[in-house]
């Protein structure tokens, strides 16, 4: 999970404090509402069954260890999630909630410097979020590659299990330490989408030359358009 500062205009105020991705909550609440919860219920079962269990794989005790470190820090990404939610008011819900900002500056003052105060809280409560479940997860994925080592030498399927949660384990912890930049084949840091041409939305068309004559010419063709759109409607013209 990455949290990061909205790109600021440069000697411009801002009027809300803003985090990109700006749908940062729907992340908390999949980290810490979902997939923490499910993986530590997952761990602490598999730690029971592995203490309660004759037949233990080979680094069995290992991979207890590595299940109570995943269900205690998925536990604590849980509760730092839930937290952080608290905070993930947006602006718009402020003002629902404080109607008379709109008319008294002093109000709006305070609710904007709540909002500030709040955000940054959440973000602190986000890392912490971010952290935990980074660890969880880790530890999580080394309790079960743990597990998948038998006693005696391990059939090819054993073998493929182990070779997939080791590439999971390898990946999971150049994301964390790459705060979510690598691998990039996996991370794309940007979109690779390129702009339309403004030719191919009609702007050609549109704005073909400048100056009065050329305003002129393009009201003429917009006019245009607007009559052939009317014409394609139920009820308008042929």
């Amino acid at each position: 999970m990455k949290d990061s500062p909205a790109d600021a205009v440069p000697n411009k105020p801002r009027v809300w404090n803003r985090r990109r991705p700006y749908n940062y909550p729907k992340q908390i609440e999949m980290a810490g509402g979902i997939a923490a919860p499910l993986l530590a219920g997952f761990s602490l079962t598999t730690v029971a069954q592995l203490v309660i269990g004759k037949d233990h794989p080979w680094l069995s005790e290992w991979a207890i260890a590595l299940f109570a470190i995943a269900s205690a820090s998925l536990v604590y990404a849980m509760q730092f999630s839930a937290t952080a939610l608290g905070y993930a008011a947006t602006p718009a819900e402020r003002l629902d909630y404080n109607p008379e900002a709109a008319k008294d500056e002093d109000i709006l003052r305070k609710v904007r410097r709540l909002q500030w105060e709040e955000m940054a809280l959440r973000a602190k409560y986000t890392k912490r979020v971010k952290h935990c479940y980074n660890l969880g997860l880790i530890t999580f994925l080394g309790g079960l590659g743990l597990i998948l080592i038998p006693q005696h030498w391990p059939s090819p399927s054993r073998i493929v299990a182990i070779a997939v949660v080791g590439i999971s384990i390898a990946i999971e912890v150049m994301w964390t330490l790459s705060d979510a930049r690598r691998p990039k084949w996996l991370l794309p840091s940007s979109s690779s989408v390129e702009p339309d041409e403004l030719e191919s939305q009609g702007a050609n068309y549109l704005f073909p030359a400048e100056g009065t004559e050329g305003i002129a010419q393009s009201l003429r063709r917009c006019v245009e358009l607007l009559e052939q759109m009317a014409a394609g409607r139920p009820g308008g013209r042929s």
